[in-house]
């Protein structure tokens, strides 16, 4: 799916805001944002490709992290990295027992806001880590003593410091009978058309981090779905059509 240069007005309305904050930088000021999604990544370096004297870094505690913060200097000024800390959590006992949503829902359970936690990336017995703004780390570490009824610990480490291998993602071949939003969903989630058409029209999927509402929008390779609390899907390649005419695709799933 191609977007072409088209925003949103609640798009043009986040450039606007993010070009008002640039304003600040200059001397010896900076600006450090939030995590942001890729879209608004994206949108973001839109506005500082136009912006001469200024320089950025983008960083989201490891090299394929989704969501990042950027952070803004002076271009004659050498700005580092943004400050990204990743929290580690470990639990004993039932391994699988602790998902993404979990991790997710204790934390911003302490009061978070969304945009102040970055990945979370579910390791192999018992630990996670959760990528988080460096000024919320101690404070996780201090008040995050269980997941659901799980006990677990935590620690605050340099992102650094931890080994994270890429997640190549979870293949799933198969056929529809369109590039429709609709079957792509029922694909990759295994969960029936009518109960994904309802899910499209509650406000849960986005599409390459676009709000999507239609379950008839035609994909193409490359795009990228997400459905809230339950994962992400990439449409890999299109590999041709059955004898019958439908289309054989090639999904990577992402929890």
């Amino acid at each position: 799916m191609n977007w072409g240069s088209s925003l949103t007005e609640e798009e043009k309305k986040w450039q606007d805001h993010f070009d008002r904050r640039l304003e600040t930088v200059g001397g010896k000021n900076t600006y450090t944002t939030a995590f942001l999604d890729p879209r608004q990544l994206e949108l973001a370096e839109a506005v500082l490709r136009k912006k001469e004297g200024l320089s950025y870094s983008v960083y989201g505690g490891y090299p394929e992290a989704e969501r990042n913060v950027i952070h803004v200097f002076p271009a004659q000024f050498q700005g580092g990295l943004p400050p990204v800390r990743a929290v580690v959590i470990e639990w004993s006992g039932d391994y699988e027992s602790i998902g993404h949503r979990d991790l997710q829902g204790a934390v911003l359970a302490l009061g978070l806001r969304r945009d102040q936690v970055g990945d979370i990336i579910v390791l192999d017995r018992g630990r996670a880590v959760i990528m988080v703004l460096e000024s919320k780390a101690e404070y996780i570490c201090s008040n995050l003593a269980q997941v659901g009824r799980v006990a677990v610990s935590c620690s605050s480490v340099d992102p650094d410091r931890l080994a994270l291998a890429k997640n190549n993602g979870k293949e799933i071949r198969g056929t529809v009978a369109s590039l429709r939003l609709d079957s792509l969903l029922s694909l990759g989630f295994g969960i029936s058309r009518s109960r994904v058409v309802r899910l499209i029209k509650g406000g849960v999927v986005m599409v390459n981090w676009r709000p999507i509402s239609s379950p008839a929008l035609q994909l193409t390779e490359g795009d990228q779905i997400s459905l809230r609390g339950r994962g992400r899907l990439l449409l890999d390649q299109v590999e041709g059509e059955t004898r019958k005419g439908r289309i054989r695709l090639r999904l990577k799933k992402y929890s």
